[in-house]
């Protein structure tokens, strides 16, 4: 989700520096949270009254992003219609087209942005977007938006602007809850079985590195390809390693400048040396990787977020499971990354939308808890239902046809092609148990879901676009990129520390310590506004 920020000149003259949340002003507290049971409540009855047709446009800042309308042969898009009678023409584009919307003062009804995108703030400043608050306090007081939302992404003009998709509120878990990541280790079950690989064979490194042999060894071929053993990433690794992000003093910690780091680039280096880890791990993109992965190219991985549904539906034997985590020399509890508890994007409204009290109504539907298990599955009723456990259970017909042809489920049932307003919380609560794939998703959930940690603090502590400290950012990441591929495909395991230490060099030189000062006060500043002195586990007292 990380985006290129590029060609944003013609707008940043309208405002000063980019709003980001957690603001210390925390403005009228409207439409906030009720308790569990009323937020069902709310949840349950979040259909509108008025169904007559209406067309709202809508541009989603996410240039891959393409969808049409299609209430005739689109059983999401004609539930939404008959439900709320609303029809939605859909525009994307990159952060250019963006810019240019915004700089010509005109904009759609809806708007969608990457929450850290420069354009946020922007947006918020200009007049262009109208406070969401306000709008809800007049056409929709039943649209309980989650508190913590609302401070989180809170202007200091006391208003916040937009939906986040993807945000877990804390206030809103039930017991069991917990926030999931993309992150793990997952391995191919059928090679495994076919060469005698143990999913415990994953929790050491010399366990990993002996089955990985194996997989080289066997010269096994999939499909016509070459099995490549494995495409592990380090920030991966080094979370299992038990890489820190605080200190006990409660300061924020370089993770890329822990022991756990560099013993996690000597460890890949070592596969890349046995010729475990292939040279074009550090060149792939998750496109690349990922038609190599559903080619069934791929014994081993680190990324979740990679998807192996066209691999399993042309093979229901070919499945990931879940293994490890491998573990360091030190022994160290593994800590890794959830996915980002502020969610991914923020949905906004034109202050010059004609339908407003309708789109709020829309917004209020679309992010309720049914809606956002249709938003994923498709419609309730014909591609999934509960289960006596209350879990989702998906139904024979869109197991079958999703297995036959992926993309053309989708364009019939919907599922996956409208999550700009899904609160994934309901979603992670009643994942499916049904069906070998979504069996081992929910399984590879819970597995690694015990290694993560509230990370929102964190979250809060990248620079804001156009400031010198996000200056040596970006010079930053150039450096760690080139080192990073060069400490993984040394020739020599001597030359990954040296390489490491050079690293460090460069990035005093750029002024890294004046970035990690700003990167501190802003941790300090988050944890304060959460209430909290420590965010990191080993730190947390039981």
């Amino acid at each position: 989700m990380k985006r290129s920020l590029v060609s944003i000149g013609l707008v940043t003259t309208l405002v000063g520096t980019l709003l980001v949340g957690c603001s210390a002003d925390k403005g009228a507290e409207v439409a906030s949270s009720p308790k569990a049971s009323e937020a069902a409540a709310a949840s349950a009855s979040a259909k509108p009254d008025d169904k007559s047709p209406i067309k709202i446009t809508w541009f989603v800042d996410q240039e891959s992003y393409k969808k049409n309308w299609d209430p005739v042969n689109n059983l999401l898009d004609k539930k939404i219609t008959e439900d709320t009678g609303v029809s939605i023409e859909f525009t994307s584009g990159n952060d250019d087209k963006l810019s240019a919307l915004i700089a010509s003062g005109d904009i759609p009804d809806m708007i969608t942005v990457d929450k850290g995108a420069p354009q946020r703030g922007v947006l918020e400043k200009s007049g262009l977007v109208a406070p969401l608050d306000e709008l809800i306090k007049k056409h929709d007081p039943s649209f309980n938006v989650a508190k913590s939302m609302q401070d989180w992404f809170r202007n200091p003009d006391g208003h916040f602007y937009g939906y986040a998709n993807y945000f877990w509120a804390k206030e809103t878990f039930k017991p069991g809850d917990t926030i999931y990541s993309n992150q793990g280790l997952y391995a191919r079950k059928d090679i495994m079985d076919q060469l005698g690989i143990k999913p415990e064979d994953f929790n050491t490194k010399e366990g990993v590195i002996a089955a990985l042999r194996k997989v080289k060894d066997s010269k096994t071929k999939y499909n016509g390809f070459d099995v490549v053993p494995a495409y592990f990433e380090s920030w991966v690794i080094s979370s299992f390693f038990g890489a820190a992000r605080e200190d006990a003093q409660g300061n924020l910690v370089d993770r890329e400048r822990t022991p756990e780091t560099l013993e996690a680039y000597q460890f890949l280096n070592r596969l890349y040396r046995e010729g475990l880890l292939p040279e074009d791990s550090q060149t792939l993109n998750q496109s690349q990787l990922t038609e190599k992965v559903n080619n069934g190219a791929v014994f081993a991985l680190t990324n979740k977020a990679i998807k192996w549904d066209a691999l399993y539906a042309k093979d229901p034997k070919a499945i990931l499971v879940s293994v490890g985590p491998v573990l360091g020399d030190k022994g160290k509890q593994p800590v890794i990354d959830p996915v980002q508890a502020s969610g991914w994007t923020l949905t906004m409204v034109s202050s010059k939308a004609k339908n407003q009290d309708r789109i709020i109504k829309l917004m209020h539907y679309l992010s309720s808890d049914e809606m956002s298990l249709n938003v994923t599955y498709g419609p309730k009723g014909i591609t999934w239902d509960y289960d006596a456990n209350g879990k989702v259970k998906l139904s024979d017909e869109f197991i079958k046809a999703r297995s036959e042809d992926a993309a053309k489920t989708k364009l019939k049932y919907g599922n996956g092609t409208l999550d700009w307003l899904i609160n994934y919380v309901p979603v992670q609560r009643t994942l499916p148990v049904n069906g070998v794939q979504e069996t081992e998703r929910t399984k590879s959930n819970i597995y690694f879901s015990k290694y993560t940690y509230d990370m929102l603090a964190f979250e809060s502590t990248s620079p804001l676009g156009g400031t010198e400290e996000a200056g040596i950012n970006a010079k930053r990441e150039e450096v760690r990129v080139k080192t990073r591929a060069k400490m993984i495909l040394a020739k020599a395991p001597e030359d990954v520390e040296k390489l490491y230490k050079d690293g460090i060099d460069q990035e005093e030189k750029l002024g890294s310590q004046k970035l990690l000062d700003y990167q501190n006060k802003k941790f300090q500043e988050a944890k304060k506004a959460l209430g909290v002195q420590f965010v990191w586990p080993t730190n947390i007292k039981k």
